[in-house]
């Protein structure tokens, strides 16, 4: 390669933006092991004025600000020979750096369908201005990478590229996702709150409304009325006051459990837990859980939205977000048939192999090398 540095522009810690780091954290160490000697790769996290910190301002005008005002001048002292911005919610920095020797990652534009009304569940209650003014430097960048083909279309739609100018290049999943022996799935259960072996153990993920947690709570509760035996759901990052208020509205009577802050290592063990992940999700930009639950052996009853038919294949049962009954029926076919669950299982191992980060780093190199 003829360029010497790459500059990977990163979040600021304290957005705590937990899916930008794996991104950014996977990409660059499978940059590295890719590329070896050939350039120097500097990653760089902003950093908030100490002037900022000194006054005491709340947190949230400390990080626009400095988001807004600071970062790019971060960003044009440390740019380097070509630049990789890995969050749409910078692309402000565009008009800071060499945008012509710039690439930027989009993951989603939810702000902007969410105001839109375009997500059930989900809405914005003023004009999402800054974003919006952030994305419209997008036109700018030499490359744009979208996470799915489904980010790409509301990249045409909303933002007017050019398909073009937009290459997919699909999120990977980590090696630490992996499948654990049966026994050891048994014991996992009990220190997720299992108390009972035979119970049915269904997981749902995330705390952000657009993942359709009511309508999860209420195929349990379809669950509940089908099922021989106990059913135990663990809801990971799910608050214990939403949790309750669920419980309460929709007349769960089975064991709910509610897990937040899990390492990674805890994370794959919960997977290795749960004898299916429910993910009736009304968007994604992506879409990780179902991936890494299929990395874990857990088969996967998913929605039909957004970019998730494209991600799952044909290795997870998917249906409408709405579909109640629909949902319910997948769960218990994932629970009750074992000869379907093996089948789903087997798909989902085979469906990951297509997901790793070398080859997502390999197809970004690709985009390096027709810059330089």
């Amino acid at each position: 390669m003829s360029f010497d540095t790459l500059t990977l522009f990163r979040d600021f810690s304290e957005d705590n933006r937990t899916s930008m780091d794996v991104y950014a954290d996977n990409l660059e160490r499978s940059l590295r092991l890719l590329s070896g000697d050939a350039f120097r790769i500097t990653p760089y996290t902003p950093l908030i004025p100490d002037w900022i910190t000194k006054c005491r301002l709340p947190l949230g005008f400390g990080i626009r600000f400095s988001r807004y005002f600071s970062y790019p001048n971060q960003a044009k002292k440390n740019q380097g020979t070509i630049n990789h911005i890995v969050d749409q919610s910078y692309g402000h920095l565009l008009r800071a750096v060499d945008s012509s020797r710039t690439v930027i990652t989009v993951h989603d534009l939810i702000p902007v369908l969410a105001w839109k009304g375009l997500i059930p569940g989900l809405s914005y209650p003023h004009f999402p201005l800054l974003y919006k003014l952030t994305i419209a430097s997008l036109s700018k960048a030499n490359a744009i990478i979208a996470v799915s083909h489904n980010t790409k279309r509301d990249l045409i739609i909303h933002c007017g590229l050019n398909e073009s100018d937009i290459t997919v290049i699909y999120n990977g999943i980590a090696p630490c996702f992996h499948a654990k022996k049966a026994d050891e799935r048994r014991e996992l259960r009990a220190g997720f709150g299992v108390s009972l072996q035979e119970s049915h153990v269904v997981l749902i993920t995330g705390h952000q409304s657009y993942k359709n947690h009511q309508t999860s709570f209420q195929v349990i509760k379809g669950l509940q009325a089908k099922l021989k035996g106990p059913i135990h759901l663990i809801w990971l990052g799910g608050g214990r006051d939403e949790c309750h208020k669920y419980i309460r509205e929709i007349g769960l009577t089975c064991e709910v459990t509610c897990l937040t802050g899990l390492s990674v290592d805890r994370l794959v063990d919960l997977y290795n837990s749960a004898d299916c992940l429910l993910f009736p999700s009304w968007y994604e930009g992506f879409g990780w859980p179902p991936l890494e639950a299929m990395a874990c052996g857990t088969p996967v009853v998913a929605s039909n939205s957004g970019p998730l038919p494209e991600v799952v294949g044909d290795a997870a049962i998917t249906c409408d977000p709405g579909d109640i009954q629909g949902l319910v029926d997948g769960v218990m076919t994932m629970l009750d048939d074992e000869k379907a669950r093996f089948e789903y299982v087997q798909r989902g191992f085979e469906n990951v192999r297509g997901f790793t980060w070398e080859n997502c780093a390999s197809n970004v190199l690709k985009l390096y090398r027709n810059i330089s």
